[in-house]
């Protein structure tokens, strides 16, 4: 019997305890209810939407931020989930990186790095179309192909060159990865270099890949070239050369082979 009031007395003792953390548990969750989640005082105030190097973001604003994550504005910092805002931001094609932080009392931190695309990218086999915002795709530097997913991707891709291919596997241009494609990387390779070379009018409109070595380009001024996957850098600048010579004489270009190291066939327009 004496062992048995024991075991009652612990048994109480044991129950006694855990209602009282059941209700010091359901107390400070009542308390952090009020205190925080439902205090005025840590509405959401400031959404601050910047790079991670601290500038304003390209593509990204506040109105998509809001219509692609279903943020509410109108919530406390505290109620805002930011690991699954992290994973919504992470979603959206142009974003390759994302931070989200509170800073009291209403300021939501928002830090992302941006997708910059560099050309279009097209081939008719798979029907995939040159600027074409619901069925072309962008490419960045290190050639991962993306979506025209906003209005702030569309008008800064406006301007962009075109990367085409007449054929290619599926595998070899899919969404979220980098082209696998040979000749597209080549031409992709092109389309960087130019950038760096060619300014204004000579600068690219479009690169085609012809065969398993030659590219044709388009500036925007119109002067077709060819060129072979190599030697990229000798080739533009013999371009840039050649059509500064032309200018100088007074004579446009209107086709040139730059595959030849001397004795460049050259038409005239």
């Amino acid at each position: 019997m004496f062992d048995c009031l024991k075991f009652g007395r612990r048994f109480l003792k044991l129950g006694i305890a855990m209602i009282v953390m059941v209700f010091v548990g359901f107390g400070l969750s009542y308390g952090w209810q009020k205190l925080f989640v439902e205090n005025d005082e840590f509405l959401v105030q400031e959404v601050s939407l910047k790079t991670m190097s601290g500038e304003d973001t390209l593509f990204l604003n506040h109105e998509r931020l809001i219509e692609q994550t279903a943020l509410d504005p109108a919530t406390t910092i505290f109620t805002v989930d930011t690991d699954q805002l992290r994973e919504a931001l992470l979603e959206l094609p142009e974003i390759t990186d994302a931070r989200v932080r509170r800073r009291l009392p209403g300021l939501l931190k928002i830090e992302v790095t941006e997708r910059h695309p560099v050309a279009w990218v097209a081939c008719r086999s798979l029907g995939i179309r040159e600027r074409d915002r619901d069925l072309g795709l962008l490419v960045d530097v290190d050639g991962v192909v993306f979506p025209c997913a906003s209005d702030a991707l569309w008008d800064y891709a406006d301007k962009l060159p075109v990367i085409m291919i007449k054929a290619a596997e599926r595998s070899e241009i899919m969404e979220g990865q980098a082209i696998t494609q040979k000749g597209l990387k080549h031409a992709l390779e092109l389309v960087n270099r130019a950038a760096e070379k060619l300014q204004g009018v000579e600068s690219l409109a479009w690169v085609v890949v012809t065969d398993e070595i030659m590219l044709e380009i388009k500036t925007l001024g119109g002067v077709k070239a060819t060129l072979s996957y190599y030697e990229q850098d000798r080739q533009l600048d013999n371009l840039s050369r050649l059509i500064s010579h032309a200018d100088e004489q007074g004579r446009s270009l209107a086709q040139v082979n730059l595959i030849p190291r001397r004795y460049v066939p050259v038409l005239f327009r």
